[in-house]
C-alpha cells in the first residue's frame, strides 16, 4: 500500500476518532518484570522507560552517552516520584519514597552502528544473571545525511535495523528462558515509502555512489524493522513470547520542524499535515506499551501485528507479508552480524 493510499485509508483516519485503546491506569503491575528500552533518553522511549519503572519494572536504558543517560535516570526519578505524589490513587504505580526505595533504573552502554558492539551490550546484560522479560527497539535516526556506519553499511539501515538484529537475536535465549516475554520492535508509517516491487535494495547498503534520498532510506530501515519483526514473529510463535510491531506516532520535535525546509513542496505539505497530526510523547509511548504490557496481547495471542496510535491494529505494506523477502532480510543480517563482510 503506498503510503498516498494509507492518508486515503478510512480504518486509518478512524483511528483519530476511535478514542484512546490503552491508557496508563490500564498498564499493570510490573514488580518483578526486567525490561530494556534502546533510545531511552529519546521522547518515546524516555516516555516508556518513565511508564515501566513508575509500575514496578527494573528497567535498562540501552543508550550510547552514559552522561546524557545518568542525566535521564535522575529525570525519570524524579519524574515518577512526582507521578505517584500527584496520583497517590493511581491503580498499580509503584510505591517509592525519595532515600531509600528507588525506581530500578540502570544504564546499558549500547551502540547500534557497528554489530560487534551491538553484541557485546547483550552479553553485557547477560553477564548480570538477570532474566529479561521486555525488549523494546526503540532507538533510531531519522532523514539523516548520508554515512556509512562504523560497521561499513548505510546509517539508517545499520542503526535501525542491523545494530537491533545482533542486540535482539543475542538476547533471544534469554528471553525464551524468561517466558512470558514480550519484544516490540518501532517501526513507522514511512515503511509505505520503498517501491512495492522489491523490499530491500541489498546493493545499495554498502555503496556510499548511490545513497539515494534520505527519507526513501529512512522507509527502507523502518521496512527492514516491519520484515524483522514479522520474521521474529514466525520464529517464536510456538513460545510464550509475544513480538510484535509499532508505529507510535508522529511526535512534536525538532526533527519535522526541519524536514519543513524541504525543498519538496509535496514533502513539505506532507509535514505540515502530519505536525497536525502530532502526539506529545507520553501519548506516543502508549502503544508500544500496550504491546509490551496489555494482558490482551497474551490473551488474543496477538504475535507479528502492527499497531499505530493508540493501540489501533493496521495492515502494514502488503510487502512485509512476504516470507521470501523477510528470509531474504534475515540471512543478509545473520551474515552481517558473523561479521562477514561480503554481504
Amino acid at each position: 500500500m503506498p503510503l498516498d493510499n494509507v492518508f486515503c485509508s478510512p480504518k486509518f483516519w478512524r483511528t483519530f476518532f476511535s478514542g484512546t485503546h490503552y491508557s496508563y491506569d490500564d498498564i499493570p503491575d510490573l514488580t518483578g518484570q526486567v525490561a530494556i528500552v534502546t533510545g531511552a533518553t529519546g521522547n518515546v522511549g524516555y516516555a516508556t522507560v518513565v511508564a515501566l519503572a513508575a509500575h514496578g519494572a527494573h528497567v535498562f536504558l540501552a543508550c550510547r552517552n552514559r552522561v546524557k543517560t545518568e542525566e535521564a535516570i535522575e529525570r525519570a526519578q524524579a519524574d515518577i516520584l512526582q507521578l505517584q505524589f500527584d496520583h497517590p490513587n493511581a491503580k498499580h504505580v509503584a510505591r517509592f519514597d525519595s532515600e531509600k526505595n528507588q525506581p530500578k533504573l540502570e544504564f546499558l552502554e549500547l551502540e547500534l552502528g557497528e554489530v560487534r558492539k551491538a553484541q557485546a551490550a547483550a552479553h553485557e546484560f547477560l553477564s548480570k544473571g538477570l532474566p529479561l522479560h521486555i525488549l523494546i527497539c526503540s532507538a533510531g535516526i531519522k532523514i539523516r545525511d548520508f554515512e556509512l556506519t562504523e560497521g561499513g553499511y548505510e546509517n539508517h539501515f545499520g542503526i535501525n535495523h542491523l545494530g537491533h538484529f545482533a542486540f535482539t537475536t543475542t538476547l533471544l535465549e534469554r528471553i525464551r528462558e524468561s517466558a512470558p516475554a514480550r519484544i516490540v520492535i518501532l517501526s513507522s508509517m514511512a515503511h509505505e515509502l520503498p517501491p512495492s516491487s522489491k523490499a530491500i535494495d541489498f546493493k545499495s547498503l554498502r555503496d556510499d555512489k548511490s545513497p539515494g534520498h534520505a527519507l526513501m532510506r529512512y522507509g527502507q530501515s523502518k521496512l527492514a524493522n516491519m520484515l524483522f519483526g514479522k520474521a521474529l514473529a514466525r520464529r517464536l510463535r510456538n513460545d510464550r513470547v509475544w513480538v510484535n510491531i509499532a508505529h507510535p506516532g508522529c511526535v512534536e520535535s525538532h526533527i519535522m520542524q526541519d524536514m519543513l525546509e524541504s525543498d519538496s513542496k509535496p514533502f513539505r505539505a506532507f509535514c505540515s499535515l502530519w505536525l497536525l497530526l502530532a502526539y506529545k510523547a507520553q501519548d506516543a509511548a502508549l502503544t508500544p506499551l500496550y504491546l509490551a504490557t496489555s494482558p490482551e496481547v497474551v490473551e488474543k495471542n496477538i504475535r507479528g501485528t502492527y499497531f499505530i496510535p493508540i493501540a489501533n491494529e493496521m495492515e502494514p505494506n502488503p510487502i512485509s507479508d512476504s516470507i521470501n523477502h523477510q528470509e531474504e532480510l534475515w540471512a543478509y543480517s545473520e551474515k552481517a552480524a558473523r561479521g562477514n563482510n561480503k554481504v
